[in-house]
């Protein structure tokens, strides 16, 4: 899956760029869904405000990502949830929903331990009983999902306190710690669902990630805002929005007269 400091790193760079192609014409209307940027101060520090549009040739089929396939679905997920762990800029693991880890006896058992005051979107706390949730959903033959892998690799998993996840396997597994990097989901939501492809989550999700979820009109766009209770703090760009446009000369057309941000570029376009 798709980590979120890839995305923060290409929010930057297209932010960069609007704002170069933008000197000069600061009286101009700015497209549909983007307010004026709020200014930051004399001595260059980041503002919070603005948001930035990106194009995507295809709609999002799910906003669970364990369940699709697209990139798009993906891309979106990314924003909205958090993994025990992540890759850092040099492509090293970091601690992400886990403050820290243990590995012990050989690579058999791994202790994390979970970050506290970790919230939900809806308010709710995060806790080990969610990461095992997960797991378990992952496990299940019922979830049609394409990532069980390495979890059938697991021997046992379980939560001894609200922020302590343990895991154990049966042989040594190379990724073991790597595939803790999956989105974990809330199990106050999906406890009990049978269908998740057709659950509220899928459709109106929460997660713990730097974004939230405003809405979703198939077809046209999806719209994130800002969680201003994110653990790792505030994100400065108010609204992320993907705007839904199928044919890439449209939307290399909108990219030049400014109704999106970034979009991907053919090698004919470059």
């Amino acid at each position: 899956m798709r980590r979120f400091e890839r995305r923060v790193f290409l929010i930057v760079l297209a932010v960069f760029l609007f704002a170069l192609s933008s000197c000069g014409k600061s009286q101009e209307k700015l497209p549909g869904d983007v307010k004026e940027v709020v200014t930051g101060e004399s001595g260059g520090k980041p503002a919070y405000g603005d948001a930035i549009v990106f194009g995507s040739i295809g709609d999002i089929s799910g906003l669970i990502p364990h369940i699709t396939s697209d990139s798009a679905s993906h891309e979106v997920g990314s924003f909205i949830y958090n993994g025990l762990v992540r890759y850092d800029k040099n492509l090293n693991l970091e601690g992400e929903l886990a403050e820290s880890w243990e590995i012990k006896e050989g690579g058999l058992k791994i202790v994390f331990h979970l970050r506290k005051g970790v919230k939900w979107h809806d308010g709710k706390p995060f806790t080990s009983e969610d990461v095992l949730f997960t797991y378990n959903l992952m496990r299940d033959p019922k979830t049609p999902t394409a990532y069980a892998e390495d979890f059938l690799q697991v021997k046992r998993a379980y939560a001894p306190d609200p922020y302590t996840f343990v895991v154990e396997y049966e042989k040594p597994f190379a990724p073991a710690l790597a595939s803790w990097g999956i989105w974990i989901l809330p199990k106050h939501r999906l406890e009990g669902v049978e269908d998740i492809v057709h659950s509220e989550q899928n459709r109106n999700p929460i997660g713990t990630g730097p974004y939230r979820f405003v809405e979703w009109k198939t077809g046209e766009k999806v719209v994130l805002e800002a969680n201003p209770d994110y653990f790792e703090g505030r994100p400065h760009i108010q609204r992320v929005i993907y705007r839904i446009i199928p044919d890439q000369a449209t939307m290399f057309l909108e990219l030049k007269s400014g109704g999106i941000d970034f979009m991907n570029l053919t090698p004919l376009q470059y």
